[in-house]
């Protein structure tokens, strides 16, 4: 909720932007007289995502359907696949919860040694 710089009049977020757009005087929400300067978050500046680039073979159909359903909803195939990744990811992650199992993070999965899964016998039998 907005309010008016006497206090009698009160505004939503939605209401001031159609007002705005409307070209309508704001004048009685805005203190101009002294106005304040928001600073960002400085951890929010910094925070740096890193990526890996990765390669991925699909079959053609496969990649002409991924393109069919990033132009239905106006995405960028990439970000598309990032996206249906990332919300599987999410999925597992809760399923996991659900288990009881705890999931392992990304710098556990890569401290891991890649050969230690598979030098472990498949089954009890073979570790005897």
């Amino acid at each position: 909720m907005i309010v008016s710089q006497d206090g009698t009049r009160r505004i939503t977020a939605e209401e001031l932007d159609e007002r705005f757009d409307n070209g309508e005087e704001l004048d009685e929400f805005f203190d101009t007289e002294h106005p304040r300067r928001i600073e960002p978050d400085s951890d929010a500046i910094f925070t740096v995502t890193l990526t890996k680039k990765i390669n991925l073979d699909l079959p053609l159909d496969m990649v002409e359907q991924i393109d069919v359903q990033a132009r239905r909803i106006g995405q960028p195939r990439q970000s598309l696949l990032r996206t249906w990744i990332w919300e599987r990811l999410r999925r597992e992650q809760e399923l996991d919860l659900r288990l009881g199992v705890s999931p392992m993070t990304c710098r556990q999965s890569a401290a891991a040694p890649e050969s230690a899964t598979a030098s472990a016998p498949a089954t009890p039998a073979q570790a005897m």
